[in-house]
């Protein structure tokens, strides 16, 4: 269930901050930052190594107002 006393007080540059250093960590790119009533949606592409050689595997990750709060904090 979404929280609308988080959101309301969500500092949209300091999550954005946050999550551009989540994607960091993860080696995303093409990442694409979605809104939604629960929080927010992380997706992107990361390179993975294989045996062979180097793939791009699509991940996505849902990040709660409770996760987005911890992510600022840390920042």
């Amino acid at each position: 269930m979404a929280n609308p006393a988080a959101a309301k007080r969500m500092d949209y540059e300091r999550v954005l901050q946050a999550i551009g250093r989540l994607a960091e960590e993860q080696r995303l790119r093409d990442i694409c930052i979605l809104e939604v009533g629960g929080g927010m949606v992380l997706q992107g592409q990361a390179l993975v190594s294989t045996r062979e050689d180097y793939q791009l595997v699509s991940k996505t990750q849902v990040l709660s107002h409770t996760d987005l709060q911890k992510l600022t904090r840390e920042l």
